[in-house]
This record gives structure tokens, sequence and C-alpha cells, in this order.
């Protein structure tokens, strides 16, 4: 399965920020693979003002290109690993 992510993290600086889709709501949002930081959007990004994954209690998967492609992200430049 092909994994999209949207560049750097703002907070840490070193994790890939993958996009994933949240099961109970079907938001996609970026998650930094180190800092557990997450972004709702391409403006939560720019603006630096992100959220703790960690303290989310909903599952999330991996979300696939048609599903970003209905999203904020679809316009935001994406990264395929």
């Amino acid at each position: 399965m092909t994994q999209f992510h949207a560049g750097n993290c703002p907070s840490c600086h070193n994790g890939r920020l993958f996009l994933f889709r949240e099961s109970d709501t079907g938001d996609v949002y970026g998650h930094c693979e180190e800092c557990e930081q997450g972004y709702r959007s391409p403006g939560d990004i720019e603006s630096n003002s992100g959220f703790l994954t960690l303290l989310n209690d909903s599952d999330a998967e991996w979300a696939t290109e048609d599903e970003i492609s209905r999203t904020v992200w679809a316009n935001y430049q994406l990264f395929e690993t």
C-alpha cells in the first residue's frame, strides 16, 4: 500500500507527517512519526498548531489516495513512500 506524507514535522523537524484517516470520523490528518504531533490541515502545519495524537482515543489507518483527494490535503504537496 502506498503511504503519503506531507514533508517534515514543523515541531520536531525530524519526522515525516504521514497522512492517516481517523476511523471514527473519517478525517484525514498529518501524523509525525517521531514526536506524535498531529495536524488536521495544511494551515495547521503552516502555523505549527498541532495536537498530541497520543491523547486522541480514535483508531487510525493509512489514508488512501482517494480519501486524501476529498479533503483539504488534496491540493497540498504530498510525497509517496
